[in-house]
């Protein structure tokens, strides 16, 4: 396969951030993207442009979901693109410029770009790459220390649908702040995806006023109101245009039908069969680590990922009949340093289960559950806790630092010179 790399200097800076990459990867540390990103970056600032000459791209962006959408997103497409995309989930502009770097267009035109992008860098990478589809999932309040306030985010991305108006969007009209921001497209498929954390859509982005929720429906007194849904969700069954169609996921949780169904919105709009989409999407049963079921010390633990309110109301859906569950909050720069969001989630539906608190704010979450009425167990090492557990099937749900920090350490991490030369090189990212 021809890359595309049209300057000498941009074949150094690539080759470069390759080596990085191996680097990186081997000292584990990272998944070998956002440094060799920066790094390709910093050498050959031009390079997210020229790499991306012919490629047509579609966006996935949102505060949840991202990762598992833009995943099942390549699954379906990947039967009639070649398709480059960051599936590390390294989704700021080093990311996906090393992603590009990574894969290859096809002289046929065949080839296309899938990339998960940070809410914040939406406008940022759409704008210089060929954005033919943009899929909108949700926002929420999530690192208010690093992101805009949820309504600032919906008003940018609404003014970079306006300034490209060729752009296609896929969105999800269950969410008032995604309306908002597609009606920004002339072009918008909408699908039902639903929006079970509410909290944040409740002040109109038209007018301030207050927006009133009922089953299936939302409107403001100013007339802002959820638009007829093109693509509807029902249970398992997606309907779209006029198909009707049944989704067996792998992946467990009603969230991730109606990620699927984001995704048979963009293969709608790229012409790819429904049936065959579909069929694709059944095929994924992990995502980065997420969903699967791990082995340890006689449990079998559902690796679950979370790091805010909205995300957590999916979770106790994914949690099920799991009787023992474990929770472990970090607040580190990736996580947001303020976990006052923990006040914002109902644990309370977690009464009846085994409960450990662990993770660097451990105590923090303790508190959060002591005013829940939860009985539960403090143990920081998250996997001191699952050892713990007195149940085979347990739940372990953490924020993006510590769920990335169990992987390492269930993947094999625990030689002590290896974790030293790991926190030496986390230390050199940060």
């Amino acid at each position: 396969m021809k890359r595309v790399i049209p300057e000498a200097n941009a074949k150094i800076a690539v080759a470069i951030s390759r080596i990085v990459s191996q680097f990186v990867r081997r000292l584990g540390v990272g998944e070998g993207a956002t440094l060799p990103g920066r790094i390709l970056l910093r050498l050959y600032p031009q390079a997210m442009v020229e790499l991306s000459r012919y490629l047509p791209v579609v966006l996935i962006s949102g505060t949840n979901a991202k990762t598992t959408t833009t995943a099942l997103a390549k699954e379906a497409l990947s039967g009639s693109f070649e398709v480059v995309s960051n599936v590390t989930g390294a989704n700021m502009e080093g990311g996906v410029a090393f992603a590009l770097a990574e894969g290859g267009v096809r002289p046929d035109g065949r080839s296309l770009g899938i990339f998960e992008v940070d809410e914040a860098y939406l406008p940022i990478i759409g704008s210089q790459l060929e954005t033919k589809v943009v899929a909108l999932l949700n926002l929420s309040r999530d690192q208010l220390d690093r992101v805009s306030e949820t309504r600032m985010t919906s008003g940018k991305w609404k003014a970079f649908l306006k300034e490209y108006p060729h752009v296609k969007v896929v969105a999800n009209c269950d969410d008032p702040l995604i309306v908002f921001a597609a009606e920004g497209s002339a072009s918008v498929l909408w699908v039902s995806a639903g929006l079970n954390f509410v909290l944040d859509a409740r002040s109109c982005p038209v007018c301030g006023e207050e927006i009133e929720f009922a089953t299936g429906q939302w409107r403001c007194s100013c007339g802002f109101k959820r638009p007829q849904a093109d693509i509807e969700v029902n249970g398992k069954m997606i309907a779209i245009r006029d198909n009707k169609i049944e989704m067996e996921l792998a992946l467990p949780g009603r969230c991730n039908v109606a990620n699927s169904a984001i995704v048979l919105g963009i293969c709608d709009l790229l012409g790819v069969d429904l049936i065959s989409a579909a069929r694709r999407m059944s095929y994924v049963s992990e995502v980065a680590g997420r969903y699967r079921r791990v082995a340890v010390n006689g449990h079998q633990v559902r690796m679950l990922l979370s790091k805010n309110p909205a995300g957590w109301l999916e979770v106790f859906d994914m949690v099920g009949e799991d009787p023992s569950v474990v929770v472990a909050i970090n607040a580190q720069v990736a996580d947001g340093r303020d976990p006052s969001w923990l006040w914002d989630v109902p644990f309370e539906l977690l009464r009846g289960k085994e409960v450990f608190a662990s993770g660097e704010r451990a105590y923090d979450l303790s508190v959060r559950l002591h005013y829940a009425d939860i009985p539960h167990v403090v143990l920081k090492d998250s996997l001191d806790a699952l050892r713990s557990c007195s149940n085979r099937d347990v739940s372990f749900v953490g924020n993006y630092t510590s769920f990335q920090e169990l992987r390492k350490r269930l993947s094999g991490g625990g030689n002590p010179l290896i974790n030293g030369i790991r926190k030496l090189g986390n230390r050199v990212l940060k």
